[in-house]
C-alpha cells in the first residue's frame, strides 16, 4: 500500500516577543533608551517522523500546547517546517477551525462557492455538489444568510459539508468534531466511516478517547512536540493516559511542598486523584422530588450537584462527567472544554447542577465520576473514580430480561406465512 504523507525529521519554531511594552510611555522610554524587545524561541515539534499509508485512519493525541495542531497546519500546507520534510500525494482537505475560509459578510450559499473554488473544482462541478451539502448541513432555512449570523453548530455543520463532500484523497481534522449536538457528531462520525470506506485516509485529533477508537486504525501520542508512541488505538491511550498521571504526580509533589501537605494524603485515596490545586468538595445527587438520593427508579429524572474550591488561583477549568457500569462500561460522559465560556463566571468557590430529565439504565450499580482538569487536559486537578455510587431499580423492584445498560422496551410482532 503507497504512502500519501510522509514525514521525516520536522521541526517546527516560533520566534515570541518578550518583554514587549504595553503602554506608550514603555514604548517612549523603549526609543529614547534604545532598547530592544527581547525574542524568545519555542519548538512547536522536533524531530518528528512518521508515515501514513494510503486508506489508513491516524490519530494524534496530546495535551493542549504539545504541538498537534501545528503538525496538522503543516500537513496541509499552511506553512513550513523549520528543518524537515513533508511529502504529499493528492488532494488533502483540512478542518482545521470552525469556518477556516469562510468570509463572515457573504452567506452560505456563497462560501460553499469559494471552498470549493478554492479546492480546485469549477463553478459547475460545486453546483453539482452544493444542494447535498446543504442538505447534510441541515442548513435548508439559513443557506442565503451570511455566515456571521451562524452559531458555532451551524459553523461546524457548514464546515463538515463542504469539507467531506468536495471529495479529498486525505482528510485532516482538528478536533472540530467536538462542537455541535451528539446527533450530528455521530451524523459526521458515520459519514467518515463512508469515507474511509472508499478507500480515503483519514487523520483527526480530539479529546475524546471513544472518538479515537472507533475512527483510528494508528494512534501517534505527541509529547512537548515530540513522537513519544504510535501505535494501535488501546496501547496508545493507555501510554498518554500514563504519561497525564505522571505530569500529575509530579504537579502534585511540587503543590504540596509549596502548601506543605504531605503527599500521603493524596496517596491514601486510591480511588482520587490529582493535583488538588482546584478540588471536587462535595457531590450529591437529587431525585425529582429535589430530594437528595443514591436510589433512583429506571427512567427517573436526577440531578448531580457539584461544589470545588480553588486552593490556587486558575484562569478556567475544564470537566469531565460521566456514569460506569459497575463493571466499567462507560454509559456516558459529558465533557466541559472551559468552565467560563460553558457556565459562566469562576469564583474561589462555588456549585455547579447538571440535570438529567430521563436516566434510562437497567438496574444495576453504577458510579458517578467526576474530574477537574486545566484547560489544556496536561494533569488532573481532581479526579473521583467510583467514588459516588448510584443504585438504579425496576419501577417495581423487578429484575428486566434485557442485559447491558440501557432500559429499552422491545415490541415484537409475529407474521405468519399460509
Amino acid at each position: 500500500m503507497s504512502e500519501v504523507l510522509t514525514i521525516e525529521s520536522v521541526s517546527k519554531r516560533f520566534k515570541v516577543q518578550r518583554n514587549r511594552p504595553r503602554t506608550l510611555k514603555e514604548s517612549l522610554i523603549q526609543r529614547i533608551t534604545g532598547g530592544r524587545d527581547e525574542e524568545r524561541v519555542i519548538w512547536a515539534l522536533r524531530e518528528v517522523s512518521f508515515a501514513v499509508e494510503e486508506g489508513r485512519a491516524v490519530g494524534i493525541i496530546g495535551h493542549n500546547g504539545a504541538g498537534k495542531s501545528t503538525l496538522l497546519r503543516l500537513l496541509c500546507g499552511l506553512g513550513r517546517p523549520t528543518s524537515g520534510h513533508i511529502g504529499r500525494m493528492g488532494q488533502i482537505g483540512g478542518l482545521l477551525e470552525l469556518g477556516t475560509g469562510f468570509h463572515p459578510d457573504m452567506t452560505g450559499r456563497e462560501n460553499i462557492m469559494t471552498a470549493g473554488i478554492l479546492n480546485g473544482f469549477t463553478k459547475g462541478e460545486v453546483k453539482a455538489h452544493e444542494e447535498e451539502i446543504i442538505a447534510f448541513a441541515e442548513l435548508e432555512e439559513f443557506i442565503d444568510q451570511p455566515v456571521r449570523t451562524y452559531s458555532a453548530g451551524m459553523y461546524l455543520r457548514l464546515s463538515f459539508a463542504s469539507a467531506i463532500h468536495f471529495d479529498p484523497n486525505v482528510l485532516i481534522i482538528d478536533e472540530v468534531l467536538a462542537v455541535g449536538d451528539s446527533r450530528f457528531q455521530q451524523k459526521c462520525i458515520e459519514r467518515l466511516k463512508e469515507f474511509r470506506k472508499a478507500g480515503k485516509t483519514l487523520i483527526v485529533t480530539s479529546h475524546d478517547s471513544d472518538q479515537i477508537k472507533t475512527l483510528c486504525d494508528d494512534v501517534l501520542v505527541l509529547e512537548r512536540g515530540h513522537v513519544v508512541m504510535m501505535g494501535e488505538p488501546e496501547s496508545a491511550i493507555r501510554f498518554y493516559n500514563e504519561l497525564m498521571g505522571q505530569r500529575t504526580e509530579r504537579r502534585a509533589a511540587q503543590f504540596f511542598r509549596e502548601k506543605s501537605i504531605k503527599l500521603s494524603h493524596m496517596a491514601e485515596q486510591h480511588d482520587r486523584l490529582g493535583t488538588q490545586e482546584v478540588t471536587i468538595s462535595d457531590v450529591k445527587v437529587y431525585n425529582s422530588l429535589g430530594e437528595i438520593t443514591d436510589l433512583l427508579n429506571t427512567g427517573d429524572a436526577m440531578t448531580i450537584e457539584l461544589a470545588y474550591n480553588l486552593n490556587k488561583p486558575v484562569p478556567d477549568f475544564a470537566m469531565s462527567l460521566g456514569i460506569h457500569s459497575e463493571t466499567d462500561v462507560k454509559c456516558f460522559e459529558i465533557l466541559i472544554e472551559s468552565f467560563i465560556s460553558t457556565l459562566g463566571s469562576l469564583s474561589e468557590s462555588g456549585r455547579m447542577k447538571c440535570h438529567i430529565p430521563d436516566l434510562p439504565l437497567l438496574p444495576g450499580r453504577y458510579y458517578i465520576n467526576i474530574g477537574l482538569y486545566p484547560s489544556d487536559w496536561g494533569y488532573t486537578y481532581d479526579y473521583h473514580w467510583q467514588m459516588h455510587p448510584l443504585e438504579i431499580i425496576g419501577r417495581n423492584g423487578n429484575s428486566s430480561d434485557i442485559t447491558g445498560v440501557v432500559s429499552v422496551k422491545p415490541v415484537w410482532s409475529v407474521f405468519r406465512s399460509d
